[in-house]
Formats: structure tokens, sequence, C-alpha cells
């Protein structure tokens, strides 16, 4: 369902980008050297394939087994480790400060759902008071901003079980799709998040290589966040004139 949306906004940023930050370059050359130590050269990609299709597998396949996303993401981690994929050395690499900005993001989610503070933020705004119209752009606006104060996962974690009661609670919303229109029209507003390093971890891991400024960053994430609304109650739209939902 999400697909076309994915394809069409991919095209739009590309073509802001080509706008805003024109390449004096018209070819790019990269010459990457491997480094895999012989002795590894036939195991190491074969246990780097095989640990990376078990991993996707298992994210894609959550409901049946019911593990969390990040204990899947752990098993890279004990693998490579294990078989010496990756060494103490490479440990020394990564880039901790990117994660402590990455799990600021999730902490600040969770501290805002743990203290109960962003229960008080919505039971204080009178949503059955209001146009059906109103809530969902509302709900779509918070989200987007709220995701780029933090990453979209905590986002979504906080704001979605929210969005649920208020969705179910009232039965204005059955004509334009109920609640499960609710729901995805802001899960994929909090995806729109990204002006910032902290919004995503890909934003944080692009801002550690010293080569975009946050000013930059946030001119487009806003710009793309501004569009990409547009186009997701576009493409709600669409689906439910096409029966998908």
């Amino acid at each position: 369902m999400a697909v076309p949306f994915v394809i069409t906004l991919l095209l739009i940023s590309w073509l802001l980008l080509l706008k805003f930050y024109k390449s004096s370059s018209e070819n790019i050359v990269l010459k990457i050297e491997p480094t895999i130590k012989k002795k590894h050269q036939i195991k190491n990609p074969m246990i780097v394939y095989g640990t990376f299709i078990l991993t996707v597998l298992l994210w894609l396949t959550d409901f049946i087994h019911g593990l969390n996303a990040y204990i899947v993401a752990f098993i890279p981690i004990v693998v490579f480790l294990s078989t010496e994929v990756l060494g103490r050395d490479d440990l020394k690499l990564i880039s901790w400060d990117v994660l402590w900005l990455v799990s600021g993001g999730l902490a600040l989610g969770l501290a805002l759902d743990k203290t109960g503070l962003a229960q008080v933020v919505v039971a204080s705004i009178p949503f059955d008071q209001m146009d059906v119209y109103l809530i969902f752009l509302l709900a779509s606006i918070i989200g987007l901003i709220v995701a780029n104060f933090m990453s979209n996962t905590a986002t979504a974690n906080l704001l979605l079980p929210l969005i649920v009661v208020i969705g179910t609670s009232m039965p204005s919303l059955e004509s334009f799709g109920g609640a499960k229109v609710l729901i995805i029209s802001t899960t994929l507003c909090i995806s729109l998040g990204m002006a910032l390093p902290i919004s995503t971890p890909p934003n944080a891991l692009a801002y550690s290589t010293g080569l975009i400024k946050t000013a930059d960053m946030s001119k487009m994430g806003l710009i793309i966040g501004a569009i990409g609304v547009i186009l997701v109650y576009f493409f709600l739209f669409l689906n439910m004139q096409l029966g998908i939902i």
C-alpha cells in the first residue's frame, strides 16, 4: 500500500536535492579496496549474507515468533563477534556519539510515556468537539513535529496507542475509514520526521560524517515533510477509492 507513496516521495526528494544542491561534478569514482583476511575470504561473506537474510526474515515475521525487533537486531552483533567477522578494533571504529544521539531520542519518548506527560497533553485536547478533518490534520502534524525531535520509532510507540484510543472512541470517523485510516495516516506522517540529526538513525549517521550541516538537513526535512503530508492523504484517498483499505 505504501510502496507508491515511497517511490513518489523518493523521486520528489531527489529532484529537490538536485535543485537546491547542484553538484559541480559529473562523475563520482569510488575506489574501495577489500580488506578481508585470507583465512576468512570464503567464510566471512557467507556468514554476513546468511545473517542478513535471517535478520530481515525475523523482522518481517515477528507476528509468528513474537521476538522484539531490538532482540532480532542483536543477533548480527552476536554472530559477527563470535565468528570473528568483527573484532575489538572494529568496535572501536563505531561512532558511539551517534548511538548516544539516537538513544537520547528513544529515551525522551520513553520518558514522556512513563511519566504520563503525553497522556496529560492528549487529554487536554478536546478531540470529541473537533471536526473530523481537523483531527486527521492535528494527528499528522503532531506526529511529524514530535518525530523530528525524537526517533521515529519512539514517536510511534508514544503516539499510536493514544491515536488508537481517539480513533475508536469517535463514531464520526467511520465515514472516513475509521480508526484504521487515522492510524495509518499518523504512522506515515511520523515516518516523515527527518529534519534533525536526532530524527532517525540514518540522519545521525549522515550528520556524523561532518559533510552535512544541520541547517541544510532541517531545510530539506521541513520541505519534504510538508510535501509528504499532502501525499499521504492523496494516496490514502486513492487506496480507499480502490478498496485497498
